[in-house]
């Protein structure tokens, strides 16, 4: 079995680091990549982030709120730490990193850490599974997302699209 206590994804992005940190803060963005939803967000240490159920969400049972979160860290547009909650189980908040470096060229990487000790469950998600038409794709699917949305203005191709 391999070790999911600690992941980490990165990705290229042909976009300036400003317009990545724009589409990962607001809902303009995170309602057309991913699992989709607004999100609320107070960018100050200690601010909460909320990252709201999409209607398809909610048909599937969920609740109003996905993700619930605190702001630890947030230097825009380079890098932002919450400390993370998945809304669907009962565990300790993760902490979830996002480094977001512009090379000269105006290419952006985006390093995804997620550090999950104390939430086996929440790190089995998020890892992705494969199983996308069951919101399997986790980290990689949603990077992936953004990516496409950055890149071409539309969203990614998802299942049963």
């Amino acid at each position: 079995m391999t070790d999911l206590s600690t992941q980490v994804h990165g990705i290229y992005i042909d976009a300036p680091a400003e317009k990545v940190w724009e589409a990962l803060t607001s809902s303009e963005y995170t309602n057309r990549y991913g699992y989709g939803g607004d999100i609320e967000i107070d960018l100050r240490p200690g601010g909460q982030m909320r990252h709201l159920t999409t209607d398809q969400m909610k048909t599937m049972g969920m609740g109003d709120v996905a993700v619930l979160g605190t702001v630890v860290e947030a230097e825009p547009p380079n890098k932002l730490v919450l400390d993370w909650s998945a809304a669907w189980h009962d565990e300790p908040p993760s902490r979830l990193t996002y480094e977001i470096t512009q090379g000269p060229s105006g290419l952006t990487r985006v390093t995804l850490t997620h550090e999950l000790p104390e939430s086996p469950k929440t790190a089995q998600d998020v890892a992705g599974n494969g199983k996308i038409e069951e919101g399997g794709g986790g980290w990689p699917w949603e990077l992936a997302s953004l990516k496409t949305l950055l890149e071409t203005g539309k969203p990614m191709t998802t299942a049963g699209a």
